[in-house]
C-alpha cells in the first residue's frame, strides 16, 4: 500500500505510519481491495494525539477518547449535551473525550452509544493507549 515505517500497538486496530499524503477513503479503499471486506479507518495526526493526551479532561483515570470518522454537527453536540451526563468535550468536531462516571465496561457511553446517537464510525481508546502510541510515533 506505500506506507513507511509501519507499525502496530495492541491488537485492536492501532497502526502507525509514516505518510502524509493518506486519507482516510483511499486507505478504506485500499485494504478493501487487499482484503476484499470493509474495514472502517479513523485516522489521527501525531499533533491530534498530543492535543488529546494534553486536555485537562483527559488526565482523570476514567478518562477514554472516542474517534469520529467524521465531524459531527451543532445539532448532534446539542444532542449529546442533553444526554450525556458524563463530563466530556469535543475537539475540532471529531475526538470526543469523556470523563466516565463509570467504568468503561459499566457505563452506556460506550463507542456502540456515540456510533447510534451520531451516526458516525467512533472508536474508543483510554489515555494509556493514545500514550504508548504517542511513544510509538
Amino acid at each position: 500500500m506505500g506506507f513507511h515505517n509501519v507499525r502496530t500497538y495492541i491488537q485492536t486496530g492501532n497502526v502507525i505510519f509514516d505518510n502524509g499524503e493518506c486519507s482516510e477513503g483511499k486507505l478504506e479503499e485500499a485494504l478493501r481491495i487487499t482484503y476484499g471486506f470493509s474495514i472502517p479507518v479513523t485516522l489521527r495526526t501525531k499533533s491530534e494525539l498530543e492535543e488529546v493526551h494534553n486536555h485537562p479532561l483527559f488526565l482523570n483515570d476514567q478518562t477514554f477518547v472516542m474517534f469520529l470518522q467524521r465531524k459531527i454537527t451543532n445539532e448532534q453536540i446539542t444532542i449529546l449535551k442533553e444526554i450525556v451526563e458524563d463530563e466530556f468535550v469535543i475537539l475540532h468536531r471529531r475526538n470526543l473525550i469523556i470523563n466516565h462516571s463509570k467504568n468503561y465496561h459499566q457505563t452506556k457511553y460506550t463507542n456502540a452509544f456515540f456510533e447510534k446517537k451520531l451516526q458516525t464510525v467512533c472508536t474508543a481508546r483510554n489515555k494509556n493507549t493514545v500514550i504508548k502510541i504517542l511513544e510509538r510515533m
